[in-house]
C-alpha cells in the first residue's frame, strides 16, 4: 500500500492509504514529521533524520548537518 497522508496527534504519526485507511501509528518519540512520500515518512530525531516505511519498519537514517 502506498501512503497517501500522514497526520500528527499527541506524539504519534498516523500513516494513511490512498483510500483513507490507517495503515500504522508510529510514536514520534520526541521527534517531528519531517515530510513524507508515497513510501516513507521522515521524522527528525535525535539529530538525524530517521525513514520508517508504511508498516513503520526503519528502513534508514541520515545524520543532520
Amino acid at each position: 500500500m502506498a501512503i497517501a497522508n500522514v497526520t500528527v496527534s499527541a506524539g504519534q504519526a498516523h500513516i494513511f492509504d490512498e483510500k483513507g485507511h490507517k495503515l500504522k501509528i508510529l510514536g514520534l518519540a520526541g521527534g517531528e514529521l519531517v515530510g513524507f512520500t508515497s513510501t516513507t515518512i521522515s521524522i527528525k530525531r535525535s539529530g538525524k533524520i530517521w525513514l520508517y516505511n508504511e508498516k513503520g519498519s526503519q528502513v534508514g537514517s541520515t545524520p543532520i548537518k
